[in-house]
Parts: C-alpha cells; sequence; structure tokens
C-alpha cells in the first residue's frame, strides 16, 4: 500500500511540474510573437500625398509595427477618417485638425506641418499696377472662381484682400466697387471653365494650375502663399496641411517611431523635388488620380517642407487665428492651446 501510494504521489508531482512548464512555454511564445502595433496612415489625395510618396514607395518598416497607407478623395474623405479614429497618422488641413481637437477632446494633436501652401491664381487676363495692393485693386469689376468655398483657399484670399482694404461680395452679379467671388468644387471643375472662357481668373492648388496653364491658356497671377506672407509678415507660405498623430500612440510609448516617421517625411520632402517620376508612379500605385503627369516643376511649387510642432506653432497659431476670425467653427470654435502640439 505504501509503495503503492508513494507511486501515486510522485506520478502527481510529474504532472504538476509538467503542466507548469507546458504554461510557462505558452507564456513565453505569446510575449515572443505579439502582434504589432498598425498605424494607418490617411492622406487626401493632390499635394498632401506627394508628403509621404518616398514611404510608399520604399514602404520602411520599423520594428514592432505594422504601417498601412490609404490615399482618400478630397477633404470629405480624410474628414471621415479623423472623425471616426480610422487614422492613426493623417496629413489633413491643418483647421481640420484643430477642428477635431476642439470637438474631440484632443483625438488628434499636431506633430508637424508638411504642406506650406499650394495655391496660386490663374487668370486669362492681366492685373494692373506696379504695387500688389494696386493689382489686387485692379480685380473690382472682375469675378474670381475659387474652389473651397469656406475653406483655405477661400479664406486665405479674403483675409489678403480684407488686409489690402478691397471690397468683396459672393455675387453674380459684377461691379467695379468690389471683387466678384463665385466657388467650384475643384480645379477640375473650373479648368474647363477657364478654357471655355466662361471663367477669367481662378484660385486653385497644384497640380490643376499647371494643367490649367498648359490646356486654358492661362497664366500663374499669384501665389497666394506670398500674399499671405506680405499679409501677416510671415514667411515660407501658410501650413496648408499639417501632420496630426491619433492620441492612442501619444502615451510616450511611441515617440521613438513618431521621430522616426518624420525623419522618413523629412527624407522624401529633399527627395520628391527631384524625383517627381518616380513619385508619381508611387502614388498611382497607391491610388492617386490627381497626380498624373507629376514633374519637379510641379512639385516644387506645391512647397513639401516638414516643419516640426516646436517651430511651426507661431505660423500655426497665426493661420489658425486668421481663419477663426471670419468664422470660429472653421477651426472648431476656438484657436487651439498650446497641448495641440506635440513635440517628439
Amino acid at each position: 500500500m505504501k509503495r503503492r501510494f508513494l507511486l501515486t504521489v510522485v506520478t502527481l508531482l510529474l504532472i504538476s511540474t509538467l503542466a507548469l512548464f507546458t504554461l510557462i512555454g505558452c507564456d513565453n511564445r505569446d510575449n515572443d510573437e505579439s502582434d504589432p502595433i498598425v498605424i494607418n496612415v490617411c492622406v487626401p489625395d493632390g499635394s498632401p500625398a506627394i508628403a509621404i510618396a518616398k514611404l510608399l514607395k520604399d514602404k520602411p518598416t520599423f520594428d514592432g509595427y505594422q504601417i498601412n497607407y490609404e490615399v482618400v478623395t478630397g477633404s470629405e474623405g480624410i474628414g471621415a477618417r479623423l472623425a471616426s479614429g480610422q487614422a492613426t497618422i493623417a496629413i489633413a488641413p491643418t483647421n481640420a485638425g484643430a477642428t477635431q481637437y476642439n470637438k474631440n477632446n484632443g483625438k488628434y494633436k499636431l506633430v508637424a506641418t508638411a504642406v506650406q501652401g499650394a495655391l496660386y491664381m490663374v487668370g486669362k487676363g492681366e492685373v494692373v499696377g506696379n504695387t500688389i495692393q494696386e493689382q489686387l485693386s485692379s480685380l473690382k469689376g472682375q469675378t474670381v472662381y475659387n474652389i473651397g468655398q469656406g475653406a483655405t483657399p477661400d479664406l486665405t484670399f479674403k483675409y489678403i484682400l480684407d488686409y489690402y482694404d478691397i471690397p468683396y461680395q459672393a455675387t453674380d452679379v459684377e461691379s467695379s466697387e468690389y471683387v466678384a467671388l463665385k466657388y467650384v468644387s475643384a480645379g477640375s471643375e473650373l479648368i474647363p471653365l477657364l478654357k471655355q472662357n466662361k471663367a477669367k481668373f481662378g484660385i486653385m492648388g497644384e497640380p490643376a494650375v499647371t494643367k490649367a496653364n498648359a490646356n486654358a491658356g492661362t497664366t500663374t497671377l499669384f501665389s497666394i502663399q506670398d500674399l499671405w506672407n506680405g499679409a501677416t509678415a510671415t514667411s515660407g507660405g501658410f501650413p496648408q496641411a499639417s501632420v496630426f498623430v491619433n492620441s492612442s500612440i501619444l502615451d510616450g510609448n511611441h515617440n521613438e517611431f513618431i521621430d522616426w516617421f518624420l525623419d522618413k517625411m523629412e527624407e522624401n520632402a529633399t527627395w520628391v523635388n527631384s524625383n517627381a517620376t518616380e513619385a508619381g508612379s508611387a502614388l498611382q500605385e497607391a491610388g492617386s488620380t490627381a497626380l498624373q503627369g507629376l514633374s519637379n516643376a510641379i512639385v516644387q511649387k506645391c512647397n513639401i517642407n516638414i516643419v516640426r510642432a516646436n517651430n511651426a506653432k507661431a505660423n500655426v497659431n497665426t493661420y489658425l487665428s486668421a481663419l477663426h476670425g471670419f468664422n470660429p467653427q472653421t477651426v472648431g470654435g476656438s484657436v487651439p492651446n498650446d497641448a495641440f502640439y506635440y513635440v517628439v
């Protein structure tokens, strides 16, 4: 009996020990094969997408992270990704990111600016005068078409006209007393109007500007970036689009990855200026339809320049304050506080 009892005890001990080692082995396996952190990078088609062209081409990796890229259509597409929180990293209109910050408890924060303005006025007529004041004043009695009513192209132009004390009205009726403003949804809609002489002046972004000059007989009259700098005493354009990061990875544990990602964007900003053909191919493979025929000249006019949050703050505040002055809702009700900026 004693021998049978001892045999049973030894057997139970062996089973327990084996079970313990099995559990430890399972734990180690789970730790070694933990799932990567998924990063969804979303950009709207157009100049913001150029800011990640080299990343789309090279598909660089960072240990422990799985990076997915998506090129979406228009401001509506990127707005939906921000509102839903689907985007981990988004290159979006700066005021759209500010709106999300204000309305959703700081869901997204700005880590850098990426597009320092890619807007231009083209025309089939001339502007007259020796000074900017005189040249803009010569637009009174004319209609200027604009893309994005109530958004950056519209608000920046109005701000400039206000600075030079030039009246304007959104109207179909032209008058020598003011600049008449009319709106379309995109450059692709404005170019045919210019070609058919149904429009004489228009404000739009690259690459539509180059297409208009080539196909509609227009010339570039003004850089909205230069006019903005003159009106605001700033330099380098205005922060049209910025890099926003979801608060889900802003706990301090992912700063090394964010810093690495911005490094890659900085490399791209240098590379893309002289490698537009490769950049265009990578963008088209990723689903872009707005950047066909991309050239080095077009890329340079898109003003891709990565300025990190600590250096971008002053220009962003100036820009958002100007938009807020026209309509507080364009920035989500108020100019964001310092916590809007995330420095890595």
